[in-house]
């Protein structure tokens, strides 16, 4: 067994098929070219050694002790172990770094979840392909957050644009690259809060928002044919379309709309909308900018997913 490892998972950006994903129709999304990076390193005891810029905790695989700021990291090795107990004989040391903003929608917890089961597949020949450490990665974002489509999830591991099924729950490539920008708006909402906001305004079964539903799935099907076609002018009337549906929807604010209309004035882009749940988080446009704008998010899309090495 290697004693020395280093996995890697990118951050991503929710490109189309947002709320509309958690009802059970396809969504879209990038990696990005930001990294979360855990170097592993196997101990001749069962201790587990966890560290990051934030804080040092340590346990062992039959303690498991919980720790709240790193529940992403502890779920997945609970998860782990219970899956494949006979891997977890040795201890380890993690020492976990990343240059993704977790306050910006970046993908930060799918990023550390996706370098988490892509690390721990070193140690489990159950983990091999990326259909299985997917399920391991679901599993344990839902038991930390009680709900999750899975999308950033599969982006991080697959890297590239993808349409992600969450009913079939299959992953396909649509592209490599997309000229991408992105605006952080300067605030975030928890998406767990913003997703008990739209059912409180929307129940489920209102016909408005049934309708709402197979709205979106017309836009991101239509957004698939348009990457793949690489027609960006199309790809930006969907993104328009898709933004003012989610106004619709109660997840935009004034703030969000102006900068999803000053990214559409700008020459070398075709359309913007909010990325992520909405009520904060980003504003992505399509097309590269004539003129650089001051202060777009350094973003470019990663067609590598999470590896080893």
């Amino acid at each position: 067994m290697k004693t020395r490892w280093t996995s890697r998972a990118p951050g991503s950006l929710m490109l189309f098929g947002e709320h509309a994903v958690l009802h059970g129709q396809a969504a879209i999304a990038c990696a990005i070219d930001h990294w979360l990076t855990i170097e592993w390193q196997a101990r001749d005891d069962a201790q587990l050694h966890i560290v990051t810029d934030f804080i040092e905790h340590h346990t062992d695989w039959q303690t498991l002790t919980p720790e709240p700021k790193l529940s992403f990291v502890m779920t997945v090795l609970k998860l782990f172990y219970q899956q494949a107990p006979q891997a977890c004989q040795r201890g380890l040391t993690l020492s976990i770094r990343s240059d993704i903003n977790a306050t910006q929608g970046l993908g930060s917890s799918s990023a550390v979840v996706a370098a988490m089961v892509t690390g721990l597949s070193v140690l489990s020949n159950s983990l091999l392909t990326v259909e299985a450490r997917f399920q391991l990665g679901l599993a344990s974002i839902r038991a930390v957050q009680g709900t999750g489509s899975g999308t950033d999830l599969a982006v991080a591991l697959s890297g590239g644009i993808l349409r992600f099924d969450p009913k079939m729950l299959t992953m396909q490539r649509l592209a490599d690259q997309l000229p991408i920008v992105s605006v952080y708006c300067g605030y975030k909402t928890p998406t767990p809060q913003v997703i008990r906001q739209v059912e409180a305004l929307w129940p489920k079964h209102h016909p408005l928002f049934e309708q709402w539903l197979i709205w979106i799935s017309h836009i991101t099907n239509a957004a698939c044919e348009a990457i793949q076609l690489n027609d960006l002018a199309e790809l930006g009337r969907c993104m328009n379309m898709a933004h003012g549906l989610m106004h619709g929807l109660g997840v935009s604010d004034s703030n969000l709309d102006a900068i999803a209309h000053r990214l559409r004035a700008c020459e070398g882009l075709y359309g913007a909308k909010i990325s992520g749940s909405g009520l904060g988080d980003c504003v992505i446009a399509i097309g590269t900018p004539s003129t650089p704008l001051t202060d777009a998010l350094p973003v470019h899309t990663s067609a590598l997913g999470a590896h080893c090495f």
